[in-house]
């Protein structure tokens, strides 16, 4: 039976990403785009969950990912370059150019920060 992969993201996913899913999921994986809004982490796990997917892609803030792994989803993450020749890009964004590398899961997310001492801190007098 055909794997089902759930896309969101406001751009259309780039056909050099499924030779990668096809090797993964196999020749006869289904990817269905889904470019809507949402609101938050929650509105795409619904979605995910509602349509029987057996995986999701997700492109999105770092913020939603992070609730996402939160509610108990580790989404894949296409990762890509950007890139100044326009012969190696597989899509523009904003006038960057970018080509794909490969998919990652995503497990979590962790910001790590440097103390930058009192200075940095609020004081009364501020």
């Amino acid at each position: 039976m055909a794997k089902k992969i759930l896309w969101i993201s406001r751009h259309p996913m780039h056909g050099v990403q499924m030779g990668a899913l096809r090797r993964m999921f196999g020749e006869d994986v289904v990817v269905e785009e889904d470019t809507r809004p949402f609101d938050g982490a929650e509105a795409i796990v619904r979605r995910y969950r509602k349509g029987d997917y057996d995986d999701i892609i997700v492109v999105a803030p770092y913020s939603v990912l992070t609730r996402m792994v939160d509610l108990g989803l580790r989404p894949l993450w296409s990762e890509a370059e950007i890139v100044q020749d326009p012969e190696l890009a597989d899509w523009r964004v904003k006038n960057r150019l970018y080509r794909f590398k490969r998919f990652r899961r995503v497990r979590r997310l962790v910001m790590e920060f440097d103390d930058l001492g009192p200075e940095a801190e609020r004081k009364e007098e501020d």
